[in-house]
This record gives C-alpha cells, structure tokens and sequence, in this order.
C-alpha cells in the first residue's frame, strides 16, 4: 500500500480491549499496558476495556470470549 493510498484514507477510530496476561502484575504496576493504553488514545482511539488475568489458558480464553460477545 503506498504512502499516498494511507494518507487518502480517513482516519476510523477504533474501540480497543488491551488483556495483560500475569501472574504477578496489576493495574496499578501494568506499566507495558498504560504505554498501550496511552498510545492507542494518542492516536485517536477508545480504549473499550482492559483487564490483567493470570498466566492460564483457560483464563485468557474465557475473557477473550466475553469480549468476544461484548461482556465487559
């Protein structure tokens, strides 16, 4: 895609989950997620939810799910 083709394109905000997988961190020390969190609203998006679940799988795809079917 050229770089005349982006620059054509209006800009869509997005509305964006960010999921920190953990077994040790928390919102209040989640520091790579606050740079995401940050980030994506710098650049014109809405942060739709974020969550810190531990390291486990089915964990990660039960909140994924809830997302999924927008379930905060």
């Amino acid at each position: 895609m050229s770089e005349a083709t982006v620059k054509s394109r209006p800009f869509i905000a997005l509305n964006i989950a960010v999921l920190t997988v953990s077994d040790t961190r928390t919102l209040t020390d989640d520091k790579s997620g606050d740079i995401i969190v940050q980030r994506l609203q710098a650049s014109g998006h809405k942060l739709e939810d974020r969550d810190i679940v531990r390291d486990d799988l089915d964990l990660v795809a039960d909140r994924l799910k809830a997302w999924i079917n927008n379930e905060k």
